[in-house]
């Protein structure tokens, strides 16, 4: 939101050129705009399809493991095991109803139970190019399960700097640029009525306490604070 802030003393920089503090502070808030906005689009692409990701991964595993359990509880009928057809009874619909721990944990086991299978289980129409094919995919799975829940925390810190930055932003402007564009008043009126013209109009319908609300999926925005123009 100080982008236009940034914008008129820029028009202006002929004119107060020769003012080293204000160069100085005006560069300091390019910067920090600069930064805002790195950290903001770093942000937003935290959790970018990661949650569209996951769901196609578990699309194509659920089927898989419901196969794998099939392919046991025939082989356990074969060989009259009750023990193994108890160890395989599970149903699509309680896979999908597994949190994330269980569900690891879970295919972490039917993989080592493939391992372990050998080739047993061709028979009964798995080949070992399907058990490879099946193993690959519970790896990948195993990997992309807690994704989305570790970039929705990631992303919240980010959002905490991201609150940090824009109240350093405000701080600047409001504590530095301001003072300064006052004191220019009687030489420079046209800069000193843009700048806090533009102060005015960002200002218009915010409030300090709408930050938090603001900083989720900000790109430049900084909540400012109301402007001081002296008069």
């Amino acid at each position: 939101m100080y982008v236009v802030v940034l914008e008129t003393c820029k028009r202006h920089e002929e004119e107060w050129a020769g003012i080293p503090k204000l160069v100085s502070v005006v560069s300091d808030l390019e910067t920090a705009l600069n930064d805002i906005n790195a950290a903001a689009v770093l942000q937003a692409s935290k959790t970018l399809g990661v949650s569209s990701y996951k769901t196609q991964k578990l699309s194509l595993l659920y089927p898989a493991i419901v196969e794998v359990h099939s392919a046991f509880k025939a082989l356990a009928k074969d060989l009259n095991d009750p023990g193994l057809r108890i160890r395989n009874n599970y149903a699509d619909s309680t896979l999908r109803k597994m949190n994330a721990y269980m569900l690891k944990t879970h295919i972490k086991q039917v993989a080592e139970d493939l391992v372990a299978a050998g080739s047993s289980l061709e028979p009964f129409g798995m080949s070992a190019n399907r058990v490879s094919e099946i193993l690959q995919l519970i790896e990948e799975s195993t990997a992309i399960i807690s994704k989305p829940r570790s970039a929705i925390v990631e992303r919240k810190s980010i959002t905490s700097s991201l609150a940090v930055k824009a109240q350093a932003i405000d701080d600047l402007v409001r504590e530095r640029i301001d003072n300064m564009v006052r004191l220019l008043k009687p030489t420079l009126p046209d800069f000193f009525n843009e700048y806090f013209a533009a102060r005015k109009i960002i200002a218009t319908g915010l409030r300090r306490n709408d930050a938090a609300e603001n900083l989720d999926g900000m790109s430049t925005g900084v909540v400012p604070s109301e402007p001081d123009d002296g008069n």
